[in-house]
């Protein structure tokens, strides 16, 4: 087997059939799997893969997450190469065939992949992963690289080399992968790709972006619930506290705080005078960050 194609999907039951139908009336010139894990989805999922084609199914019983089920799909197959996707792929042969092609013809590489476009615009998302440190104390030289890797992406016409990629989808080597799976388990959602790309930069790993071809993303957006920021940020506290120790993360994380805290005064001045629902509910969010950012710093020891 050449590829294994691996996705995560829970409650996605629309884009997963998309997915699949593209997978069903495309030819490749490469063998291949899908395997298709679901999170005790409660959407029909579950009974649309049991008679979905050419699908390989694992149905959990809970939502595991994104990593532990991303790594029960790759444990699934013994292909050469894994394809990690999202759901919300719009995927196209070319890119999927001159991907295989060119790890095929570069046996220096390790993981490729295209150009991540937002829908409509078609402008590069693709995920900017430096190990630095300077990285995450200063904002502004960590923006100022992510616009010129950008303005890179958008002008290149050659492959070139990236510290990471996003974990929306990648095509690497199976024999990067170990025992213990490609992904950290402990990273439920958010920054299980940074923690992979850390991981691999530091094994020396050749990460390549082939600037001609796309595939557009449509997801991308984070939500604004609490839940959702609480998880988000655990989970870079965990990466930061894993790759930098305690004083490098208590430090970050108060530079965050403080950043917030006087983005927040502004909101709370704005919501006062102008009186809109946007700075209202702009202002609930950053309190809250404020609030759970200060938690993770009190339990950083």
């Amino acid at each position: 087997m050449d590829i294994t194609f691996v996705t995560v999907n829970y409650n996605t039951k629309k884009l997963l059939q998309e997915m699949v139908s593209f997978f069903a009336g495309t030819e490749f010139p490469f063998s291949y799997s899908f395997v298709v894990v679901d999170n005790d989805s409660r959407d029909g999922s579950v009974a649309y893969l049991a008679q979905a084609p050419g699908v390989v199914p694992i149905l959990n019983r809970e939502n595991c997450g994104y990593g532990r089920a991303m790594n029960q799909g790759i444990a699934a197959s013994d292909s050469r190469y894994v394809c990690i996707l999202n759901t919300d792929l719009i995927l196209n042969r070319a890119a999927l065939v001159a991907l295989w092609e060119y790890l095929e013809s570069h046996p220096e590489t390790g993981l490729a992949c295209p150009l991540i476009c937002d829908p409509g615009t078609l402008k590069p998302q693709n995920f900017i992963f430096h190990e630095s440190l300077l990285e995450h104390y200063v904002e502004t030289v960590s923006r100022s690289r992510a616009r010129a890797l950008r303005r890179q992406m958008v002008e290149a016409r050659e492959p070139f080399p990236v510290q990471g990629v996003m974990g929306s989808f990648m095509i690497l080597r199976r024999s990067l992968i170990g025992e213990e799976g490609l992904f950290d388990e402990d990273f439920i959602f958010y920054y299980e790709d940074t923690d992979l790309a850390h991981r691999l930069k530091a094994r020396g790993v050749r990460c390549m972006v082939l600037p001609e071809h796309q595939i557009v993303h449509l997801g991308g957006q984070s939500s604004s619930n609490l839940s959702s920021l609480q998880v988000f940020l655990n989970s870079r506290h965990r990466y930061l506290m894993k790759h930098f120790g305690v004083r490098h993360t208590r430090n970050i994380l108060c530079m965050v705080w403080w950043r917030t805290w006087i983005g927040l005064q502004k909101y709370r001045t704005k919501a006062v005078l102008l009186r809109r629902d946007s700075d209202k509910k702009k202002l609930a969010f950053m309190q809250r960050n404020c609030g759970e950012l200060g938690r993770l710093i009190a339990g950083t020891r």
